[in-house]
This record gives C-alpha cells, sequence and structure tokens, in this order.
C-alpha cells in the first residue's frame, strides 16, 4: 500500500480474487489514478488554504474569497471518499493493524511534536494535550471513529437520512466541543456516509458522465459567490466543529446554516469529482502521497502560524497571489518520494503486529459448498 494510505481500510491483497485454474491473481492491484488525481487535488487545496491562513492571506479581499471556496467543499470531498474506500471495513486484524499504523499511531507522534513546537516557538511549558486534536490532525482522530462505526453504519436501512439526522441534532448539545474532535465527528458524518453508500457502480457512472464541464461550471459558480459574500459571514460556517450555541445566529438559524452547509458540501464534492482528471497526471502522485503531505504540512507552516509579529506584506491585495504560489511549493516538496521515505518511521510505523493478533483460520470466510 503506497504512503500507508489512511483511507484504504487493508492491504491490497483482500481485494484480489481468488486465484482458479483458468487465471491467476496479479501481484498487486493497479491503483485507480481518479481516486488519486482526487486525493492529489485535494491535499494541494488543504495546505494552501492552511498557508493562506498562516500568513493572513485570508484577511484580504481575494485571499478571503479563495479561502472560502476552498472551504465549502475540499473537506467534504476527502471525508466522502474516505467514506468510499471504507466500504470493505469489518474490524478484520489485518484492517484494524493499518487503522493503527496510519492513523492512532501517526496521531499520538504528531501530538506531541505539535506540542513541542508550540513550546519552542511560543515560550510555553510542554502541555501534552490528548484528547483534544492539534490544529490539522483532527481528521486522523475522526477518520479512526468514522472507519470503527463504519459496520454499523453500512446495516442501516437509511444511513444517509440517519447520518444527516445526526449532524443536525447533536450539535442542539451546548457541551459538544472539540474533545476528541466529537463536533467534526458528528457534523461531518453525512459526507463519510456519502462515500459509504456510493458503489463502484454508481462511481463509474461518474466517471463516464460526458457533460463533465457541469462541475467546472459549478465551481466557478461557487468562486463568484465567494467572492460576493466571504466578507458578510465567517468562513468557520464551514468547519462544522462546534455546537450552535458557539455560533452568530440563533437556533432555528443555526440548524438551516447547517443543512445549507452539507448540501453545499455534497454538491461542491460531485461537482470537484466531475472534474478529476481520470488517468495518469501530475496530481496522482500527490494522491499516492496524501498522508505524508497531510502530516507534515503543519510541522512547516507552525513558524509562520505562531510568528509575533504579522507580515506587512500579507495586508497588500495581491499577498494572496505569492502565498497561494509557496502553499504549491510546500505540496511539490513535501509529495518527492525521498520525503515519503525518509519520514515513513512517523508517517505509517510498522507496528501493528505489535497490538494485533494474526489472523486465525476459524476467521476466514467459510468455503463455498457446490450444490447450495
Amino acid at each position: 500500500m503506497t504512503d500507508g494510505d489512511p483511507t484504504r481500510p487493508g492491504s491490497d491483497a483482500e481485494r484480489r480474487p481468488t486465484p482458479s485454474a483458468e487465471t491467476a491473481a496479479p501481484a498487486r492491484r493497479q491503483r485507480d489514478p481518479f481516486l488519486d488525481n482526487a486525493r492529489g487535488l485535494l491535499i494541494t487545496l488543504v495546505v494552501v488554504g492552511h498557508t493562506l491562513e498562516c500568513f493572513d492571506g485570508k484577511n484580504v479581499f481575494l485571499g478571503g474569497a479563495i479561502h472560502t471556496w476552498i472551504y465549502s467543499f475540499h473537506m467534504a470531498a476527502f471525508v466522502a471518499i474516505s467514506g468510499f474506500l471504507s466500504r470493505s471495513y469489518r474490524n478484520e486484524p489485518r484492517q484494524v493493524r493499518r487503522m493503527l499504523t496510519s492513523m492512532a499511531v501517526p496521531f499520538l507522534i504528531f501530538q506531541v511534536l505539535h506540542e513541542f513546537g508550540r513550546m519552542l516557538l511560543l515560550g510555553q511549558e510542554f502541555h501534552l494535550q490528548l484528547i483534544t486534536a492539534a490544529w490539522t490532525l483532527w481528521f486522523l482522530l475522526a477518520l479512526l471513529m468514522w472507519r470503527l462505526v463504519t459496520p454499523v453504519l453500512r446495516v442501516l436501512r437509511y444511513p444517509l437520512v440517519f447520518a444527516v439526522a445526526i449532524a443536525v441534532i447533536v450539535p442542539l448539545d451546548a457541551d459538544l466541543d472539540s474533545t476528541f474532535t466529537l463536533g467534526r465527528f458528528f457534523s461531518m458524518l453525512p459526507f463519510f456516509v456519502l462515500g459509504l453508500v456510493t458503489t463502484p457502480e454508481r462511481l463509474e457512472k461518474l466517471k463516464a458522465m460526458p457533460h463533465r464541464w457541469i462541475g467546472a461550471v459549478v465551481l466557478v459558480l461557487v468562486l463568484a459567490v465567494s467572492f460576493a459574500t466571504h466578507e458578510r459571514f465567517s468562513v468557520a460556517i464551514f468547519f462544522l466543529r462546534s455546537n450552535y450555541d458557539n455560533g452568530p445566529y440563533g437556533t432555528a438559524t443555526s440548524i438551516v446554516m447547517q443543512l445549507l452547509v452539507l448540501a453545499a458540501g455534497m454538491i461542491g464534492t460531485v461537482a470537484f469529482l466531475l472534474v478529476t482528471p481520470r488517468g495518469q497526471t501530475i496530481w496522482t502522485a500527490l494522491g499516492t502521497r496524501s498522508l505524508t503531505i497531510y502530516l507534515l504540512h503543519p510541522l512547516v507552516l507552525l513558524p509562520f502560524r505562531y510568528a509575533e509579529e504579522p507580515f506587512a506584506w500579507a495586508e497588500s491585495w495581491w499577498a494572496p497571489i505569492p502565498v497561494v504560489l509557496i502553499g504549491l511549493a510546500i505540496t511539490a516538496v513535501l509529495s518527492r518520494g525521498i520525503v515519503a521515505t525518509a519520514t515513513r518511521w512517523v508517517t505509517d510505523p510498522p507496528i501493528g503486529n505489535l497490538f494485533v493478533r494474526p489472523d486465525q483460520p476459524d476467521q476466514q470466510a467459510p468455503a463455498r459448498r457446490v450444490g447450495t
């Protein structure tokens, strides 16, 4: 598995057909470049969005519009793709090992690294946080929990309706906060379930859709809306991380806004997938190393995030342009194979066998009986 990708539930071996007398299974199933292209584009948007934040580029008109546009759909699409790639999760030992090595252990390692960064850059005492995810690490923790509840979600009659109801009802609890990233776990659950209920056949129909230009039109319209409205509301409504009481609206309005944000994320996800390239592109390699980029780019940006003095040039109208280029450069450097290889011991430590027992023969699927 390339890059220890947390959005893939198990090894390629679990998805190979059983060899028969007529045909032999390939040594390794070929990855779908479409999904890797999608994740390559999305991880680039993630880095650009965080770079805009760290350089205060979102505080000027151009940067604010770009930042709002990115957040209106990019994490929704990322979570939906994660849901699609979690369809085969059954809590089997090999799958649990993958969760430990690509989600749980990297979460703990990078929590420590983030706290060391705060200590060194801000002069604070080291204070380890384990129940509140540091900055970008919420995704690993939320994905870990979504993956664990996947077997339950799969047996529901109407899982997407259930997920939307949960996303709307749970923020009514005034105590909902960032503890164990529960706010995002519940509020972004519909995006995960959207991917979970998407079958390969439906995805193929989407990929084969002849009018792909519709996706580009939708994304351009969303960008235009962002330019026209981003100064009238906070981009935080797209973060989906807290209860309604912490928002600027009343309860009734907050529920409507929650539904609109969920709808915008789903529409943006479909539009984004429509314009995603189908074959091998420069984005394919980025997609295969999306976990490395996701984990490492915040460490690169921490000195700018905690800078005591803001960058004077960042207040210029043109500032978002070089900031976006900086984000693209960070993505390009972190996507290099040498970086993934050199950091794999922290981004995908091979220690799953230390915690999970090996597969037992009685856990394998029973052989199909002939004549029944």
